[in-house]
């Protein structure tokens, strides 16, 4: 899974205009509105056919293990974009599927969708000084330790020079919440600050920003979008662990390291951006006459208003811009009995981290094998696709699975893949992504992160049911998981997606069980060297996501039925119009 920002500020979608999520490398298709309505009622369940009997035989602990042990071994060195570890990866995932009888599935019929990328990497990075306009001591910011810093700009260098500082609360311009804190400032020019997160919920409002599940406009990457839209030089986001979710190392730990991006900068790209320490950001609110929790509480609410700052920023970076990286796609594909022309994906990232000479030269282990992280994933989707294979008639739909590239540099093999699919987004059901499966024993539950926004939400309680199992709801909502993976680009373009992801109800297990190795997950192991395959983890609710995902998957491909989105969610508006674009009526 993708971090909730990559370590070294790695990207910002490639796309987005005012209220609308913008058509990706020079892609037609519609997408749907940044704006996030409140939940209407849920959505029944459906029906499922009948079980699939042989061919869940073909899922079990030996393929799921043998899968994440090669993949996850030192010889791929972390599967890094672009890296010779990647170039072990495509070949065996493409040679597993070669095996298992699936033809190719990229647009030009091979297994291959190979994605153009930018690398950039900072070279010298100066102090970032904060500057009182009045009579008053500078403050300067140690790179890494107190800020991280990039450019969106394909530039050597770039730079601020007593820059203007504006404080924007939380950076959200959303019309369906009456919120707006840009209202009455021009930052065009200017240095932008704000929090990461949503405004909180109210007892008057307890609906506010969808309560306590983090909307698109919480996401970093639409704070970035934003502050382009608005014409910004640069923007600093506030780091706090509580509003990110994750400590600042997670960060910093590759802030001085190559990030990927896509060739073309966006449109208003910023000149530097990143991101500022909760003492940092402190410092800065008190050289602003106020304080870091005054500014919290100004931007709860809407009556805030943007606050220009008796501050100046200067910053000087200078930058390695590579060109020629290519991340890969591997993308198979099982024809359709009776509609080919139709498709449902299973999608898994393949990529984590690259090496890290740092530590090597430290003489630690410097390898990001991200074992969980999407070992699992990319595991899960090869034995779904061989439970497919052995089924007794294919599914009347053809069944699509991709493992994607540059995820972790911020879903851009994903996005690529959606601006160019092997058959329309329109034609395509459903997406199904497997990321960071469940390692840790057998579950009561599972969650389907995104499936409360369609139909796809009746679709997995019957799969689940089908193995005895509960899908209980995102087991930690204020992350956002379902921005930070790879069925965000899907369902930009409109298909109904859902993340599978871990229960929390361990059986035999306290009720706590799960906190305790979430904690210890995201502590140390989470985008780090410790993320390594134990042989003895117990692949039980490994085995059970998958078979459940293979189920949920079945029931769409060897049907009539186009899951919808619920009434009110933006997503469904993309998808009307597409479908009425390829002159599908609501009947399909």
């Amino acid at each position: 899974m993708r971090r909730l920002a990559p370590l070294s500020l790695r990207f910002a979608l490639p796309c987005g205009v005012l209220f609308a999520l913008a058509a990706c490398n020079g892609s037609n298709r519609v997408v749907a509105p940044v704006v996030d309505a409140p939940p209407p009622a849920p959505i029944a369940d459906t029906g499922l056919p009948g079980d699939p009997g042989v061919a869940l035989a073909a899922i079990d602990s030996a393929g799921l293990g043998a899968h994440i042990a090669e993949l996850a071994s030192d010889r791929y060195e972390g599967r890094g974009t672009g890296t010779p570890g990647e170039a072990l990866t495509v070949a065996y995932v493409a040679g597993r599927m070669e095996a298992l009888g699936l033809e190719g599935g990229a647009p030009d019929g091979t297994f291959f969708q190979r994605v153009p990328l930018r690398a950039t990497a900072p070279v010298e990075v100066s102090p970032l000084t904060l500057l009182p306009i009045a009579d008053a001591d500078a403050v300067s910011l140690t790179f890494v330790e107190d800020f991280i810093v990039t450019t969106e700009q394909n530039v050597e260098a770039a730079r601020f020079d007593r820059a203007d500082l504006v404080f924007v609360g939380y950076g959200i311009t959303n019309a369906a919440y009456d919120w707006d804190d840009y209202e009455g400032v021009d930052v065009a020019g200017k240095v932008l600050v704000m929090f990461v997160n949503d405004p909180p919920a109210t007892e008057a409002e307890p609906a506010l920003f969808q309560g306590d599940t983090l909307t698109y406009n919480g996401r970093w990457t639409y704070k970035y979008e934003e502050a382009r839209r608005r014409g910004a030089l640069g923007a600093f986001l506030i780091h706090t662990e509580p509003t990110a979710s994750y400590p600042f190392t997670v960060l910093s730990g590759g802030a001085r390291g190559e990030a990927l991006s896509v060739v073309a900068p966006p449109e208003g790209a910023l000149a530097l951006r990143g991101w500022i320490t909760e003492g940092s950001a402190r410092q800065l609110a008190e050289m602003s006459g106020t304080t870091l929790e005054a500014w919290f509480a100004e931007a709860a609410t809407r009556d805030f208003q943007p606050r220009p700052l008796p501050v100046q920023v200067s910053l000087s970076a200078s930058f390695t811009q590579r060109a020629g990286v290519t991340g890969t796609n591997v993308i198979g594909r099982l024809p359709g009995r009776t509609t080919p022309e139709e498709g449902i994906i299973y999608t898994a990232h393949h990529d984590h981290d690259p090496v890290l000479p740092e530590l090597e030269a430290r003489g630690e282990d410097g390898i990001y094998n991200g074992a969980v992280d999407n070992a699992s994933g990319v595991s899960m989707l090869l034995e779904i696709a061989d439970a497919f294979v052995h089924l007794p008639q294919r599914p009347a739909r053809s069944v699509y699975f991709a493992t994607l590239t540059a995820e972790e540099e911020g879903l851009l093999g994903s996005e690529f893949l959606a601006a160019n699919p092997p058959i329309p987004l329109a034609y395509f059901i459903a997406d199904v992504n497997v990321d960071s499966g469940n390692l840790h024993g057998e579950t009561e539950d599972l969650s389907g992160v995104g499936a409360e926004r369609s139909e796809m939400l009746g679709l997995l309680r019957t799969a689940a049911r089908s193995e005895r199992m509960a899908v209980s709801p995102d087991t930690n909502p204020n992350a956002g998981r379902f921005f930070r993976s790879d069925q965000l680009a899907f369902a930009r373009g409109g298909v109904p997606a859902v993340f599978i992801g871990t229960g929390r109800r361990f059986v035999g297990r306290e009720d706590h069980y799960y906190e305790e190795v979430e904690a210890e997950y995201r502590q140390h192991r989470y985008h780090q060297p410790a993320d390594e395959y134990d042989p003895a983890a117990p692949l039980a609710g490994l085995i059970q996501q998958t078979r459940v995902a293979f189920r949920l998957g079945l029931s769409i491909a060897d049907s009539e039925r186009r899951p919808r989105w619920r009434a009110g969610e933006p997503f469904g508006v993309t998808r009307a119009e597409s479908e009425r674009a390829a002159g599908l009526g609501p009947g399909r």
